[in-house]
Formats: structure tokens, C-alpha cells, sequence
């Protein structure tokens, strides 16, 4: 008992210090680094990074580009690891192992959205906070509201880390409360899909849809009629990005605008 709060502690203080550190730019929130870190702390990296990789496929497709929330993989993926680890120690394979680590990371993954929007609405109040130091002029009291925002934004990861870590050898119990309740499951897959429609429809807001509506047509019906992935999509963006560039550039050296 006391190894694993001794271990649930340094995750939580882990999870809950590098979220705050991303949001001063560092982008260190990955499912494979996460998944690194929990073999090494699980004693197996090799497991750790396949647990990862498989989590960071998985967050592939539900990447909300432009979006805020999404299903928080990396933090599936430090779950996943250690049942990973549990079910290799008792005896079962890797293929076991991985089935349940990725039912699993992805029910926690899910469950993370919501401590994300909690996390990230509880800020408000320190933005007042903030706004009504600036009206009055007091940079002190603003560096103070400031600072204090970074708390709840940690503890959105670092409370559900630290209670799930205390009770990670009871995995067993959340696996088959899934299995039972298989309408959840399907209710949150359904509402974790149209989060990536949102993220679309964000970032279509900052574009120039009136000047580049030719390559939004192109690219939808090569998603919708044709079924290329989002990351040939992206290797056919960037080709037509680059002529364009090279259009424009020729352009000017011929002395157009």
C-alpha cells in the first residue's frame, strides 16, 4: 500500500506540473511520451513505449484540430501501461495484455474530457480575478490571479491520476463495469467523434474560405467520396500549398501582384 501511494503521488504531481508547463509552449503532452515514462516507471520500456504508440494512434483519430477537448490519451496511456503490466505478471500474453490496456486507456481517455472541461472552466474565475485587478491597475494582484489559474488547470490531472492510481490494482472492476454498461461506451464514442467535427469547423472559422474554397472541395471529396485519411490529406495539402507558393513566386518575379 504504501508503494502505491508513494506512486500515485509522483504521477499526480508529474501529470498535474506538465500540463501546466505546456501551456507555456512546451508541447510535451503526447500519449507516446506518457507511455515512455509509465515503462519506466513500470519497469518495462518496451511495454510502455507499445502501449504508447498504440494510444497515440487511437488520439490520431479523435484529434480535435482547432478544437479545445478531446479524449485525454496520454493519460490512458499511464493506465494502460500498468494493467498492461498487471495482466503480463499474472501470466496472461501480450495480446491480452494490450486488449485490456486499451479498454482501459480509452475509458479513462474519455472520462479525461470531462476533467478537461472542468479543468479548463474553473479558470474563468481567476480570469476575473484578473480583469478586476487590471481595472484597478494592481499588475501585483493580476500576477497573483494569474499564477493561482495554473491550480485547478493541475489538479484537473493530477486528482483523477492520483485516485486511479490508488486503486489501479482493482483495473479488473472498471473493465467489466464497461463490458456491462456497453451503451455508455458507445453514448461517449459517439459524442468523442463528432469532437473532431467541431475542431473542423474551428479551424475552417480562421481560414479564408472565400479565397481557398477550390481546395476545400478538393480536400472533402477526397475524404468523403475516395476514403483518403487525414494524413494523406494533409502530404496532398501541403503539395498544393506548394504550388501555389511557387505560382506566386513566379508571379512576382514576372512583376505580377
Amino acid at each position: 500500500m504504501g508503494s502505491t501511494l508513494l506512486l500515485a503521488i509522483l504521477l499526480a504531481l508529474f501529470t498535474g506540473v506538465t500540463i501546466v508547463v505546456i501551456s507555456l509552449g512546451v508541447n510535451i503532452w503526447a500519449p507516446l511520451f506518457y507511455g515512455l515514462v509509465a515503462g519506466i516507471v513500470a519497469g518495462d520500456i518496451n511495454l510502455g513505449l507499445q502501449v504508447g504508440s498504440f494510444c497515440a494512434l487511437m488520439a490520431i483519430g479523435f484529434y480535435t484540430y482547432g478544437g479545445a477537448t478531446m479524449p485525454d490519451y496520454s493519460i490512458g496511456a499511464i493506465f494502460g501501461v500498468f494493467v498492461a503490466k498487471q495482466v503480463l505478471t499474472a501470466g496472461a500474453g501480450l495480446q491480452d495484455a494490450m486488449g485490456q490496456a486499451a479498454t482501459i486507456a480509452t475509458a479513462i481517455a474519455l472520462l479525461m474530457s470531462l476533467f478537461d472541461i472542468l479543468g479548463r472552466g474553473s479558470t474563468t474565475i481567476f480570469q476575473h480575478g484578473g480583469d478586476r485587478a487590471l481595472a484597478k491597475r494592481n499588475l501585483a494582484s493580476f500576477q497573483r490571479w494569474h499564477l493561482a489559474g495554473t491550480i485547478p488547470w493541475g489538479l484537473s490531472r493530477a486528482i483523477p491520476v492520483f485516485i486511479g492510481m490508488l486503486f489501479i490494482n482493482q483495473y479488473q472492476l472498471v473493465a467489466d463495469f464497461i463490458d456491462k454498461l456497453a451503451w455508455l461506451k458507445n453514448g461517449l464514442g459517439v459524442v468523442g467523434a463528432a469532437l473532431p467535427a467541431v475542431g473542423f469547423a474551428l479551424l475552417l472559422s480562421y481560414m479564408e474560405i472565400a479565397t481557398y474554397w477550390p481546395y476545400m472541395l478538393i480536400g472533402y471529396a477526397l475524404f468523403a467520396y475516395m476514403g483518403v485519411p487525414t494524413v494523406g490529406l494533409a502530404i496532398i495539402g501541403i503539395a498544393a500549398a506548394g504550388l501555389y507558393m511557387k505560382g506566386k513566386k513566379n508571379q512576382l518575379a514576372q512583376g505580377g501582384n
